[in-house]
């Protein structure tokens, strides 16, 4: 039968397989161009992968990575935050929960609250201890309830800068104060003995004189 195609082909100098040659040839390098895409494709979803393995867990302290709202409940001893007290330190109050850093004045003597020793603070200087079942209030101490502390670090606070003048005096006045400050770390807080179990029903209901 007569193929026009091929008419067409022998006048212009070519034959079929050669056209064929070249959509084939077309087609083996739109097929290797979308290989290309598809391995660029697969890099940058690697790429994205590595970075969301690799995100920060930690901030500059050591501490996990918390939203706001999380922390402050975590810090008030609810859902999950365990115990808490408030305890009398230094010449202030403090509330503190397990992991918690204080900078307290210094606290002497030296070789008593030396770097890396604990301490266990019990007594009138518990005002309070708490939990998310029961709260065991003072008079003027929880009997029994105890918080551990260690000393991390003894050094000086950042610079104050005290500043006066007197007006049309030509007199100028400015100092500059560090404080000495003791960095301690809470280690456990635990409440009295009897009165909170873990599931959290009470075995008494008296308050802890």
């Amino acid at each position: 039968p007569f193929d026009p195609f091929s008419a067409f082909l022998d006048e212009m100098g070519q034959t079929v397989d050669s056209v064929e040659d070249g959509a084939d040839a077309d087609n083996n390098d739109d097929i290797e161009e979308a290989e290309f895409e598809e391995y660029d494709n697969q890099d940058e979803e690697n790429d994205e992968d590595e970075e969301d393995e690799y995100e920060p867990m930690y901030d500059t302290t050591g501490a996990p990575l918390r939203p706001k709202s999380e922390r402050l409940a975590l810090r008030a001893g609810y859902p999950s935050g365990g115990n808490f007290a408030v305890i009398y330190l230094a010449g202030f109050q403090h509330k503190v929960t397990k992991d918690d850093l204080l900078v307290v004045n210094k606290l002497k003597p030296v070789s008593e609250w030396s770097v890396g020793s604990t301490h266990t603070i019990k007594g009138d200087d518990v005002l309070l201890v708490a939990n998310q079942y029961k709260t065991c209030v003072g008079l003027p101490g929880v009997a029994g309830a105890e918080v551990d502390v260690m000393v991390e670090e003894i050094t000086r606070d950042k610079t104050l800068v005290i500043f006066k003048k007197r007006r049309r005096k030509n007199s100028r006045r400015k100092n500059g104060f560090r404080r000495q400050v003791t960095f301690l770390r809470v280690l456990d807080v635990r409440m009295p003995e009897g009165e909170a179990v873990a599931d959290g029903s009470l075995e008494s209901e008296s308050i802890a004189a």
